[in-house]
């Protein structure tokens, strides 16, 4: 397998927040003429880790400080056409203060919301991990192990 950049997967982090009355922080992308719900992060950074890639991501897109707790899903998603193959690692994160807004240079982002977790599973949101969330949530997010899983590209 070729070790180029552009044959190499792309490492995402991607917050899981929920607040005190259940309700879980999405940001909405829009590009070109598609708008969708994804949970706040991004691109992992050499040099960075986990965690700090989930803070400082959480800091440039909502402008909230937030502070790492731990990994709770690994996923994979892999396109149809090959071209694009991207391991979302979904961590917990617990807001430690600021005020939630679009940060600047965010320019892809279109709104941010806290929705309620009983709505989650009606939503469109890439990766489509919505029952997991809602399952590992009622069972107060198990901490015996990681769970992999295979997301289909949609």
């Amino acid at each position: 397998m070729s070790t180029d950049a552009i044959n190499s997967p792309t490492i995402r982090v991607s917050a899981i927040i929920i607040n005190e009355n259940s309700e879980i922080l999405l940001v909405k992308h829009r590009k070109k003429e598609k708008e969708y719900w994804v949970l706040p992060g991004g691109h992992l950074d050499y040099g960075e880790t986990i965690a700090q890639c989930a803070e400082r991501e959480l800091k440039e897109e909502t402008t909230l400080d937030c502070k790492f707790e731990r990994i709770v899903f690994i996923s994979e998603s892999l396109a149809p056409s090959g071209q694009r193959h991207i391991i979302n690692i979904f961590v917990l994160l617990k807001v430690q203060g600021g005020q939630i807004q679009i940060g600047a240079g965010e320019d892809v982002l279109c709104d941010i919301a806290y929705k309620p977790l009983k709505e989650l599973k009606d939503l469109v949101v890439y990766p489509n991990i919505n029952t997991e969330i809602i399952k590992n949530q009622k069972e107060n997010w198990p901490n015996s192990f990681i769970e992999l899983l295979q997301t289909p590209w949609t």
